[in-house]
């Protein structure tokens, strides 16, 4: 009978913790190469939906966000009120060249400036090669970010860097019913 009641207290606990973990976490495959060379297209994203709760958005955080019926992953480059620029694959930030403390893709890629808005946020993927018609960048309201990437699993090493249709989105795992 103790058996029963460890067994009984185990599957509650696990319980527990998934459901605790999929009100906390989010699972998403990412798709396309705008995030190269730090994501490539297939790799699990885990994504803290809580992140911003209680704290702002940072410069050089991934994070998830929705634009239309895309969703998307991408660097914060820019924060409410400055004004952003990527000149020759170089980013520019108030009119200053921004030293970016994380891998990027070298390139050309280039967009013209603009002052951000309250409450919006410059997104960039770290892929400055990719041609002009490629979606890589977004300005979004915070409400449209889903959470920040916290932890990134390549799933099949070398593989599946090109064999995307967008570059511009992720997947959720088994939307319709997370795992998570």
């Amino acid at each position: 009978m103790a058996s029963h009641k460890t067994l009984l207290l185990f599957a509650s606990c696990l319980i527990g913790l998934l459901l605790v973990f999929r009100a906390h976490f989010s699972l998403y495959i990412a798709k396309g190469e705008s995030m190269l060379p730090g994501l490539r297209s297939g790799d699990l994203v885990l994504v803290d939906k809580l992140a911003y709760e209680a704290k702002d958005l940072k410069r050089g955080d991934i994070v998830v966000a929705r634009e239309g019926n895309d969703i998307l992953v991408k660097r914060v480059v820019g924060l409410p009120g400055e004004e952003v620029e990527l000149r020759q694959g170089k980013l520019y930030v108030n009119r200053r060249p921004l030293a970016e403390e994380y891998a990027v893709e070298p390139g050309w890629l280039s967009l013209g400036k603009g002052r951000l808005l309250e409450d919006r946020y410059a997104l960039l993927g770290d892929n400055r090669s990719v041609s002009g018609s490629v979606f890589v960048h977004a300005v979004v309201a915070k409400d449209q970010i889903l959470g920040k990437v916290v932890y990134s699993l390549r799933l099949w090493p070398g593989a599946g860097v090109r064999d995307s249709i967008s570059s511009n989105e992720i997947a959720q795992v088994n939307p319709r019913n997370p795992l998570l």
